[in-house]
């Protein structure tokens, strides 16, 4: 899992970005930062296979604000909790 904080201003270059081929393959969560209460970013989530990773890597971070690790386990916490969120959900729905 790979994640990038983006100032909403850079949506159009973000945009670009995500529609490259080998980054369009990867699976692409977006989240508007005011869920981590910073309003003045989105944050983009990917994962998939290495390769197309290392070329979202070399894109995104030329217009990514670095975070640091406490920031990164905080969305990544986040994350993985909305998605057991959902399972328990759609468990309980067929359950």
């Amino acid at each position: 899992m790979e994640i990038f904080r983006i100032k909403k201003e850079k949506q159009s270059e973000l945009d670009k970005i995500l529609n490259i081929d080998e980054i369009s393959r990867l699976s692409i969560t977006i989240k508007d930062g005011s869920v981590f209460n910073d309003e003045s970013h989105v944050y983009v989530i990917l994962e998939g296979v290495e390769e197309r990773l290392s070329v979202a890597r070399n894109e995104l971070s030329k217009i990514s604000d670095p975070l640091d690790e406490k920031e990164k386990e905080s969305v990544k916490s986040f994350i993985e909790k909305e998605r057991s969120d959902v399972l328990n959900g759609i468990g309980s729905i067929f359950g």
